[in-house]
Order: structure tokens, then C-alpha cells, then sequence
């Protein structure tokens, strides 16, 4: 900021008359010399608050250069992983209440045939009356039971084509 001296007109900012007064040269303003060294003050002012701005930026290259973590578009990636995992998690809990009662209710009616079953299976022990036939009956009704628990319920888990969860991709 360089300085001229000016022998009249008005000092900018005390707005009266004075008989020395400079220009500067950024604003073009005219300041008597207590008021130009405010606007000096100002400019340095200003100047430090780059300097910091500067540093802060700098900084947070070093940290983006450091962590990949800290890089805008890593975030980006980071939070639709987080987001899709909650939603995967979600629907699965959602599915997983669907089937309790369902469910429940299969094992208490398997249950009750297995009572039926073991009621029947010690009577016929118990009367010591069997054979072959008897006993491949027993085999075969114990299997189907089995067969009940191991794939209970008319339900079955779809999978439905349209994804809930939006493909990410890279491009440029």
C-alpha cells in the first residue's frame, strides 16, 4: 500500500476537511494519517485471518493425504455402506418378528403330535404288541415329524429382484 500526500478534500472515514491527507492505493480512498493507520491495521487484520484460512486448509490436506477417512467422497461411500447395512439389518429384523409367531405356533402343533405319537409309541410298547410293519409305521411317522420341524410352515423367503439399496458406482 503505497501513500501520496494530498493537499485537500475530506479524510474518508473522519469526514472532515483536512489539509494533509493520503491515498490509498487499494481502495483509492483518501485518509488523514491517524486514520490511515487504521486502515493499515484493517488490511493486516484481514491478512492474518488468510494466513489462518490458509493454515486450516493446509491442515486439512495433510489430514485427507493421511486418513483416507477424511476424504469428502470416502465419507460419502462410508455413510451408503453404513445406510445400506442398517437397512439389511432392518429388513432382517422385520422379517425375523414376521416368522416368530408363525413359527411358534408350527413347533406347538409338531409338539403335540410328537405327544400323540409318544402317548401311542409306549402303548404299543407297554401292550407288547408289534411287528415289522408296526415298527416301520413308528420309523416313518417319527421322520415325517422330523421333516415337519426341519422345514416348518407354508412360508417361504423371497427375494425380490428391485434392490432396496441403491448400486454405487465411480465415474470421471
Amino acid at each position: 500500500m503505497a501513500t501520496a500526500a494530498i493537499n485537500s478534500k475530506q479524510c474518508f472515514i473522519f469526514k472532515k476537511t483536512r489539509s494533509n491527507l493520503h491515498s490509498c492505493d487499494g481502495c483509492s480512498e483518501k485518509f488523514c494519517f491517524s486514520d490511515l493507520s487504521k486502515h493499515r491495521q484493517e488490511h493486516e487484520v484481514e491478512l492474518e485471518k488468510i494466513v489462518t484460512d490458509c493454515d486450516t486448509f493446509q491442515q486439512s490436506i495433510s489430514e485427507q493425504q493421511q486418513d483416507l477417512n477424511h476424504r469428502p467422497l470416502i465419507q460419502q461411500v462410508n455413510e451408503w455402506e453404513r445406510d445400506s447395512i442398517m437397512k439389511i439389518q432392518q429388513t432382517a429384523e422385520d422379517c425375523r418378528q414376521r416368522l416368530i409367531k408363525p413359527t411358534d405356533e408350527n413347533i406347538a402343533e409338531i409338539e403335540e403330535k410328537l405327544n400323540q405319537f409318544t402317548t401311542d409309541l409306549r402303548k404299543i410298547r407297554g401292550n407288547d404288541d408289534f411287528n415289522e410293519i408296526h415298527l416301520n409305521n413308528l420309523r416313518v411317522l417319527l421322520e415325517e415329524l422330523k421333516k415337519e420341524l426341519g422345514q416348518p410352515l407354508n412360508v417361504s423367503i423371497l427375494e425380490e429382484p428391485t434392490s432396496f439399496i441403491n448400486k454405487i458406482s465411480i465415474s470421471g
